[in-house]
């Protein structure tokens, strides 16, 4: 925003409702927790000491939902809980639960931040404004008083208070600088301890793999594929040939029509054959990689589906494979069962583990005891070492990630 426009604007005033919250939640946070603290450590001896210690600990989980939504005064949207929904009720469960989430500590730092240094800038910040207001106010102050004190500063006469006015007005501009500045780092901070982390989704459940073994399936996969290119396929490609020799040698109508639909018959069973040979190991995904083969599974979709995978050169053929398969059942879901309009296909590496998300805004309330396929999906999957996860609250959306250990294919000259 242009900085003139930036004063004309809602902006500052925004910012600075920001930060005088932020000082007035600051200054309780830190009552609170060092009353937690001091009390834990004076009943350290006792048995009961940790109690308070602990409650100091989880103070963090409240102190971010409110932070979270503290940032509607900037503009901007809440962000979303990191911590799980709890599968058990009671108080017992929700503590455990919490103490074990990273993003519990996570808002623990946040809160350690609060009452450490970031409550004092909120309070510079608000109080700023505040000051150079009354300051603003001296040439009135003066005309009704007379000479007269304001905030320590001796006005002895109309020249001083309309000189401290003249200042004070620049703070004023400096200070709705100053606070929106202040907002925009502060904002980054939240987003990365009180958010969930980049492609994380905490209410994730995971999809139990049925125990059955893939090894042998896929090999007997490949045994197909390769009797269907080597055998099959080319008897066809024989017979085709023979045919059309044998209707240009005959005389008969008859006879030539009928060899003529034989000879059309097997052209087409031949390009069947070869469609099913591409759906067993499609020819892009052993030649192109795993992204132009999601990316032309996709454009064979029926739905608007965006393709994003960002997977740096090959993958070992085992994980491309079962990445593959994985996102074209996925997808083959959507289409049956989603009532969606908008479909995506994420994909990147993370350390040393392939995650695939496929996501879409359908009708939700994916049951996997019901669905074959997500648990084929499971299946395959683990048969390498990964696992299925899956959210799908009733009305949408429902995004299915499969997380796979993987290594870079070894590139020989």
């Amino acid at each position: 925003m242009h900085p003139t426009r930036l004063l004309t604007s809602s902006t500052p005033w925004r910012a600075w409702a920001y930060a005088a919250t932020g000082a007035l939640l600051g200054g309780v946070t830190m009552t609170v927790v060092l009353t937690f603290v001091l009390v834990g450590v004076t009943l350290a001896p006792l048995a009961i000491g940790f109690v308070p210690l602990t409650a100091a600990g989880l103070a963090g989980i409240p102190i971010g939902a409110v932070e979270r939504r503290r940032l509607r005064l900037l503009g901007l949207p809440a962000l979303p809980s990191p911590h799980r929904t709890l599968r058990r009720p009671g108080p017992r469960a929700w503590i455990g639960t919490r103490l074990r989430e990273n993003a519990t500590w996570r808002a623990f730092g946040y809160t350690t931040a609060l009452i450490t240094g970031l409550w004092l800038l909120d309070y510079a910040v608000a109080a700023i404004p505040l000051v150079c207001i009354v300051f603003v106010a001296a040439p009135v102050v003066y005309l009704v008083s007379g000479p007269v004190d304001l905030l320590g500063t001796h006005l002895a006469t109309l020249a001083d208070s309309l000189l401290v006015a003249g200042f004070a007005a620049l703070g004023l501009v400096a200070a709705a600088y100053l606070a929106v500045v202040a907002a925009k780092m502060r904002v980054p901070i939240a987003r990365v301890l009180l958010a969930p982390p980049p492609y994380e989704i905490p209410d994730m459940e995971t999809v139990g793999s049925s125990g059955r073994l893939l090894d042998a399936f896929d090999a007997e996969r490949r045994r197909i594929e390769r009797d269907l290119h080597d055998g099959t396929q080319q008897r066809l490609v024989a017979l085709g040939v023979m045919l059309d020799m044998a209707r240009m040698t005959v005389a008969d109508p008859k006879l030539h029509s009928l060899l003529s639909r034989a000879h059309l018959e097997t052209i087409t069973t031949l390009e069947e054959l070869r469609e099913l040979v591409r759906g067993i190991h499609p020819r892009v995904l052993a030649e192109r990689g795993l992204p132009e083969a999601v990316a032309e599974l996709a454009r064979a979709h029926s739905l608007r589906i965006r393709v994003k995978i960002d997977v740096p050169g090959r993958l070992v053929p085992s994980v491309e494979s079962t990445a593959y398969f994985m996102v074209s059942e996925a997808l083959a879901n959507v289409a049956k069962h989603a009532e969606a309009d908008d479909c995506w296909v994420s994909g990147w590496i993370a350390r040393d583990t392939l995650i695939l998300e496929v996501g879409d805004n359908g009708r939700g309330g994916l049951d996997v005891r019901a669905d074959g396929g997500v648990q084929g999906m499971a299946d395959r999957v683990a048969a390498v070492g990964g696992r299925v996860r899956f959210t799908s609250p009733g009305g949408g959306p429902t995004v299915l990630r499969a997380e796979i250990p993987c290594l870079p294919h070894p590139v020989t000259a």
